[in-house]
């Protein structure tokens, strides 16, 4: 084909005629424009390491029922020859097909580092050629993992920090306790602790630190701001506390509670050095007060007469030991550099960059990788991934450096509770490779070795839950450049602990898709400034100061505040979430973490002299760059509201993997939370190639056995999801699948789908039914309905297979596909033996329990009506409010329209009490919180235990908004078929919904009373749409002001849904106008 191509192009210019020319002529006739060009599903990708990667486009069109009827994809080495018409890496010729995603390249052979240029050109329904698309670009990337060159690099003369954790410097501290409790086993209860000391004028300052034990956890106030937490004996704290200290009297307030009974206990220690070096120590001992916390205002509770404290023990006295301070616990990044010479014109340059932590990469002093966290989160033992980089405008010729800056990152940093480190090795590495082409067509390969040095740098932490630290005073310039003169501290250590395969990533970078600059300013005690971004998110802040040489500025992060203003920060458990800034004293001075994020909406800043102005604080939000594919406005602004909270909670907890929160001691890729929320996911942002790479993760991380775990990247521990976890390995491909039309991933993950079932298979009893024991976590978080977790079980054991044996189908598995439907077949049989009964009643009588059995169709007929009516009458009995968890709730809403009760589905999206969608936001809510009574007027903050104000599950509902509201369905995979049914909302006076899908734009948008509604509809090009509008007759209907040929139907598979009127529409943009009463 590509010699074919050579020779018409030669042809066409030595004759100037043929078909050739009369096919440009017709260009220009022809209705379609091919756009949004895309590699592997991502905007002109670098380092590609498939020889045979995905190309898709969608078509567009100003005329009406346009079809792509061919398509041609020229593929060539150089822009000129592209522009040209070249396709000397592929030309596919005109290819009759209907196809715009899933075109697999199949040209010349590719090689390593090769640019590759293309474009399209569609026919249209009438065969007519449209124009050709803008040119867009891929790079290969290393297609033989035997082509890497360089070495893991690294440092590790301080890692033994990380392995050695200091002791808690409580000496001198007493354990007290109440009095009451110092006598046999003290209650499970809460206590509160007092004690004012005062500090002589000019001993305040930075140099302060706190540290606080408790059996079992704390809450400590100082000058009434919260500045310590602990949540277990073994886990003590320190905390830098200077700002937060005056001269003159101040006042410490301690609230511990008992877990269970037994021993109870404070001990705590403050320790202040003065400007002249003099030391000046507080310390728990008989001169504390305590009290009950009777009345539950303990931050304001009077101590008058209150007994002083009982000591118990000294410190290191049984039963509570010596402790060790494990949370802040970790090395400080490293700073590496080498040099190397470019003899000759440089005409490209590409940085291969791979990391076992965190690399930031720089050439010359320029950055390198601009993304954050580049190599991403995975199973390290099992494979890295790599990114590309152009870096021609960096490499100069003649003398180069380029240098590193190595953090702990997902590799060996603090992931996840209990201030767990080092969970796929202790020693980070990065590796670098840099190939250079010449203008003469020869190249040279730069890589990392051991003639790379140690230097020292500014950073003096970098981790994901710790924070950043940053000494500006010891900045060095220019140590990443040629012929600086930097101090070695050392030579690298050379070489891995783990044997990972080295692999492109499949995924998109972590970028800043937004900024949110400070909206207003408090200071709720002297000294500490609060500012509100205004916006709940993950990421860090810019922060713009003026300050002396060595004046330490310190940021701490919250997304709530308490009531009196300062930061609610008890829920972020042991991470830290402090970032430092020293100033180097030479005016304004800007600076943005690049190694670490926190979950935040308001910022706390110490330690300046005076309140910085609003422009001192940006937030600054970090995600996976998914694409925003949505848009949704109503004449509801709480709707709109909620929108944009569950936006920027999907956006704050997609950093490389789908999280469950983005803030406290966690951050975890919960495969139950990503499963309720991946169909609603795909309607907000473009996640498919976050999910391709998510979907990797998941499959490393499945058991021999075929059990799927609770988190993906896996943990020790964590490797047994239960319902509704585990099964995110067969719903999380299909759904991808139908957002889609992901062929190539359906087929990937078939063989772990299958060995996932056939394990559930196995430990079921006779192969259906549940094993006496089981890992389940129940439908999380409801409200006062406990679904059994067998029901849960039977359900998603059913949903499992169900889907599978769809899946068979599309991938013409039919033996397979045969199996799996008598499977299901015997799941639902026995279902109905064991835990429905002859009048409908699922075992449990939840809500849950009702949309499982109805939305996974394990009931049928009268026992489904029974089911639906008793969903109903439990929604009713509860006050018209929904009482489901996690599990639950995925499904409530879809689950009511199913059975045609779309009313009591808007009457819940509407509900503004407790628990519902909008009471949060009658709150101050600008995300989706993790519980539904995550605060509420009458008991304050829930368990901080677990108490994120980030977690996007209970955000499903958009899913159901976007479908109903918008009346956007596909009725086929990737929208080859659409079906438009939107649910008119008496509450709203207008609705509209614009999604683009992988075809292009759909969109909806409805206004108007019954009696006279308006309805505008977009269908994208290539596709064609059956519009449903319930309720309505057809002759109630016009289509652009004329009567439409629509006939009387039913939803198909829809047995309560009410009578639509039906028509078909062609791609392009309509008005509707209902001129009945139903609409």
């Amino acid at each position: 084909m590509a010699l074919l191509t050579r020779f018409s192009v030669a042809l066409l210019a030595a004759l100037v005629g043929s078909q050739s020319i009369t096919f440009a002529a017709d260009q220009a006739n022809g209705a379609l424009q091919s756009q949004r060009l895309r590699c592997e599903y991502l905007v002109e990708p670098r380092g590609v390491d498939r020889t045979a990667p995905e190309l898709s486009w969608i078509v567009t069109s100003d005329q009406r029922n346009q079809l792509q009827s061919a398509y041609r994809v020229l593929v060539a080495s150089s822009p000129e020859k592209l522009a040209a018409d070249e396709g000397d890496l592929w030309d596919t010729g005109k290819v009759e097909s209907d196809a715009t995603y899933g075109v697999n390249y199949a040209g010349a052979k590719l090689e390593s580092h090769q640019p590759c240029y293309w474009k399209v050109m569609a026919w249209d329904r009438d065969g007519k050629p449209g124009p050709w698309s803008e040119p867009a670009e891929w790079t290969v990337g290393v297609l033989d993992e035997q082509q890497w060159q360089g070495d893991w690099i690294g440092y590790d003369a301080h890692r033994h920090l990380n392995s050695d954790p200091p002791s808690a410097p409580l000496d001198g501290a007493k354990w007290v306790c109440f009095p009451a409790d110092a006598e046999g086993q003290a209650p499970a209860e809460t206590r509160v602790f007092y004690r004012e000391w005062e500090l002589p004028a000019g001993a305040e300052g930075q140099d302060a630190t706190l540290v606080v034990a408790a059996d079992d956890n704390a809450t400590v106030l100082l000058n009434d701001v919260e500045v310590a937490g602990v949540t277990a004996l073994v886990h003590p704290k320190t905390e830098e506390v200077g700002p937060y200290l005056r001269s003159g009297v101040n006042t410490l307030r301690v609230l511990t509670r008992n877990g269970s009974p037994g021993p109870t206990g404070l001990i705590l220690k403050l320790t202040v050095t003065g400007a002249d070096g003099q030391q000046h120590v507080l310390a728990t001992n008989d001169e504390w007060l305590s009290a009950k916390d009777d009345a539950g205002d303990w931050q304001k509770q009077a101590f008058d007469d209150a007994p002083k404290v009982k000591v118990v023990g000294d410190y290191g006295d049984d039963p509570w030991g010596k402790l060790v301070i494990r949370r802040d616990v970790t090395a400080p990044p490293s700073y590496l550099r080498g040099e190397f010479a470019v003899k000759k014109p440089v005409r490209r340059a590409t940085a291969y960059l791979a990391s076992l932590g965190d690399a930031k990469l720089s050439l010359n002093g320029k950055p390198v990788n601009e993304d954050y966290f580049s190599s991403g989160w995975t199973d390290y033992r099992k494979r890295v991934y790599y990114r590309a980089y152009d870096v021609t405008d960096a490499v100069e010729q003649g003398d180069n450096a380029w240098g590193a800056v190595l953090a702990d990152g997902w590799y060996s940093g603090h992931v996840a509770w209990g201030a767990q480190r080092d969970h796929y090795g202790t020693k980070p590495r990065f590796r670098a490779m840099l190939r250079v082409e010449y203008e003469d067509g020869s190249h040279d390969t730069f890589a990392t070795d051991s003639k790379w040095t140690v230097t020292e740098g500014p950073t003096q932490i970098a981790d994901m839950l710790i924070g950043e630290e940053y000494d500006a005073t010891k900045e060095v310039p220019g140590w990443d450049k040629p012929g600086a003169e930097v101090a070695s501290v050392g030579s690298v250590d050379v070489g891995a602990e783990v044997s990972p395969t080295i692999e492109w990533h499949p995924g998109p970078p972590v970028a800043e898709v937004d900024e949110f600059p400070a909206q207003s300013a408090s200071e709720p005690v002297p000294g500490v400034y609060v500012y509100d971004i205004g916006q709940n998110l993950a990421g860090v802040v810019r922060l713009k100061v003026r300050g002396k040489k060595g004046q330490r500025v310190q940021l701490r992060f919250a997304e709530r505040l308490n009531p009196d203003g300062t930061l609610y920060v008890t829920n972020l458990r042991l991470a830290r979430a402090v970032d430092r800034y020293t100033c180097k004293g030479e005016g304004e001075e800007i600076w943005q973490p690049r190694q670490t994020f926190h979950g935040f909406q308001y910022v706390e800043v110490t330690g300046l002299d005076e309140q910085p102005p609003l422009e001192a604080v940006t937030g600054v939000a970090l995600s996976s760059d998914t694409p925003l594919v949505n848009e949704f406005d109503s004449s509801d602004p709480k709707l709109n509201r909620l929108y944009k909270n569950i936006l920027w909670t999907q956006r704050s907890n997609f950093i490389d993997v789908p999280t469950d929160c983005p803030q406290r001691d966690e951050r975890l890729g919960w495969t139950g939370d990503a499963q309720v929320y991946v169909m609603t996911a795909a309607r907000i942002t473009d996640v498919q190639a976050f999910f391709r790479k998510w979907l990797v993760d998941l499959a490393d991380a499945q058991r021999k056995d075929g059990q799927l775990p609770c988190v993906a990247p896996v943990l020790k521990g964590l490797d047994d999801g239960g319902p509704a976890w585990a099964d995110a390995g067969v719903i999380c491909p299909w759904e991808v699948y139908q957002a889609y039309g992901d062929l190539d991933l359906l087929a990937q993950q078939y063989p772990s789908m299958v060995r996932f079932v056939e394990f559930c298979r196995e430990r079921s009893k006779d192969g259906v039914l549940p094993p006496d024991n089981f890992h389940a976590y129940g439908d999380w978080l409801s409200v006062k309905a406990d679904t059994p977790k067998e029901v849960i079980y039977m359900a998603y054991y059913a949903r499992s297979v169900d889907l599978l044996r769809r899946t068979a189908e599309v991938l013409g598995k039919t033996e397979d596909a045969q199996k799996y439907a008598a499977l299901f077949d015997r799941i639902k049989e026995t279902f109905n033996e064991e835990f429905v009964t002859a009048d409908g009643a699922v075992r449990g009588d939840t809500q849950a329990c009702y949309v499982l059995a109805i939305g996974y169709g394990l009931v049928d007929g009268d026992r489904r009506e029974q089911a639906a009516e008793r969903l109903v009458a439990d929604i009713e009995a509860r006050g018209w409010k929904l009482s489901t968890g996690f599990v639950g709730t995925k499904d409530l809403m879809l689950v009511l329209s199913e059975i045609g009760r779309d009313d009591v589905a808007l009457r819940l999206l509407h509900q503004t009490e407790y628990p519902g969608w909008l009471f949060s936001l009658a709150h101050g809510a600008t995300s989706i919180w993790e519980r539904w009574d995550g605060w509420t007027p009458e008991r304050g903050f829930q368990d901080p235990g677990m108490n994120s104000f980030a977690h996007y599950s209970f955000g499903a509902v958009y899913g159901w908004m976007s479908q109903h509201l918008g009346g956007i369905h596909a009725a086929a995979p990737g929208y080859a078929k659409i079906v438009i049914e939107p649910t008119f909302d008496p509450e709203l006076e207008h609705c509209r919904i614009k999604y683009d899908s992988i075809r292009g734009t759909i969109e909806t948008e409805w206004s108007g009373p019954a009696d006279a509604r308006q309805v505008r509809v977009v269908i994208p090009a290539n596709t064609k749409a059956t519009v449903r509008l319930p309720n309505v007759a057809p002759e109630e209907i016009l289509v652009d002001g004329k009567p439409v040929d629509a006939t009387t139907a039913k939803s198909e598979g829809a047995a309560f849904r009410p009578a639509a009127a039906e028509f078909e529409l062609g791609s392009g943009e309509y008005e509707i106008t209902v001129t009945g009463t139903g609409g």
